[in-house]
């Protein structure tokens, strides 16, 4: 598949492991040099010289923490820097759920506003940062990964976070859109990564979520 991308450059937040790599790995496979971001330096190390060995393509690795505004100041200066610009964002970088109680009677306020202030503030910040070199171009691609708790009740937290991405991303693409620039919103189900796995070790376990998840 061509998808007339080759020559682009990308910066995908979350990128070391799951969706994110899968991301990046494909958008290379197209030509797109991209920049990988996470916490964890080690294993973004690890991926970017796995996706640049099966690709050929350009992936430079850099640590950030899309829950500080600074950081992603530094990650968009220093990914314009080594790629000489930003032509894809693609917002994945945020916690995933199960490790704490988002149930209406259980779920803290605390978790709910450390989602918000992670998705939501991080996913906006990042597209306020590399939108000046998109309106430049007078084009640019932003995808934001919200999540289908976004549809179902029941994970306030994760449905929370996940809905204020809709409205961030029609907003987004109101503003930006008479520069050239789309933004969309994907809605992933439960899909088999490295921590739906470590998760799920059992597979029929792994598959009864998935069926619960698909109502």
């Amino acid at each position: 598949m061509d998808l007339q991308l080759a020559g682009k450059k990308a910066l995908i937040t979350g990128g070391s492991r799951g969706i994110g790599k899968a991301i990046a790995r494909q958008l290379a496979l197209e030509g797109v040099d991209c920049v990988i971001c996470s916490r964890n330096e080690s294993s973004l190390k690890e991926t970017a010289r796995e996706l640049m060995e099966e690709t050929g393509r350009n992936i430079y690795p850099i640590a950030a923490d899309i829950g500080d505004p600074v950081s992603i100041q530094n990650l968009v200066k220093q990914s314009t820097e080594a790629m000489g610009g930003i032509d894809i964002l693609v917002n994945n970088g945020a916690r995933v759920s199960g490790g704490d109680p988002e149930d209406f009677h259980h779920v803290k306020d605390e978790l709910i506003l450390k989602d918000f202030e992670e998705k939501f503030m991080g996913y906006f910040r990042c597209i306020r940062a590399v939108a000046p070199y998109m309106i430049k171009n007078n084009w640019g691609r932003i995808i934001n990964v919200s999540g289908m708790a976004a549809r179902n009740a029941g994970s306030i937290s994760a449905g929370a976070r996940n809905v204020s991405v809709v409205h961030l991303t029609k907003s987004s693409s109101v503003e930006l859109g008479k520069h050239g620039i789309t933004v969309n919103a994907v809605y992933p189900g439960i899909t088999e990564t490295e921590t739906t796995r470590e998760r799920f070790p059992n597979e029929a376990d792994l598959l009864k979520v998935t069926k619960m998840n698909s109502i």
